[in-house]
């Protein structure tokens, strides 16, 4: 699936016209932050690959694997989350604007709570590659943000992991490296 983003003002159908089949001409003008938020998510993004990259060595002997350092201010971790949350809050802005464009206010409430996934569907895809990391983001993103110390699954996950499937969703798999 190829989608185009959006960045700054963006133009919406009319109120209560989704199709422009009210002879209305006249659009509304939209603002978002979603080219801001995708600034931050690739910003953060780039200082957690290089901090992984800083805090690292191959091993004297030549072996295989590397030498981690101790980060005490959990510097790369901070900006993985933030590459997490600020890839939701794109993708979120991005969905909605996309819905509202296609099917109309009234759709887009309907859809508003149901996963991306579902979403995604609505716009027609049906890529399951995309769907399956689109899902993986889905429940990581959830499990960050609102955290239940107490209900670990037991699966063990990686910030740093977590937020290279994010940025993945955002760069390649979404829109094919086209920026916005």
């Amino acid at each position: 699936m190829h989608l185009t983003g959006y960045s700054g003002l963006c133009p919406l159908p009319p109120a209560g016209d989704a199709d422009g089949s009210a002879g209305c001409n006249v659009e509304r003008i939209a603002m978002t932050n979603i080219s801001t938020y995708k600034a931050i998510a690739l910003e953060a993004h780039k200082s957690m690959c290089e901090y992984l990259e800083e805090g690292r060595w191959p091993k004297e002997d030549g072996g295989p694997g590397w030498i981690k350092t101790f980060d005490p201010d959990q510097k790369c971790f901070k900006q993985a989350m933030i590459t997490i949350v600020f890839t939701g809050m794109w993708l979120e802005a991005l969905l909605h604007l996309l819905i509202v464009r296609n099917h109309g206010l009234e759709k887009f409430a309907e859809y508003d709570f149901k996963s991306y996934e579902e979403k995604l569907r609505l716009l027609g895809c049906s890529e399951q590659g995309l769907l399956d990391v689109v899902k993986r983001f889905r429940k990581s993103r959830k499990e960050l943000v609102h955290e239940k110390a107490y209900c670990d699954d037991g699966e063990l996950k990686t910030a740093q992991d977590e937020a290279n499937n994010a940025h993945d969703l955002m760069v390649h798999a979404f829109f094919n490296n086209q920026p916005n």
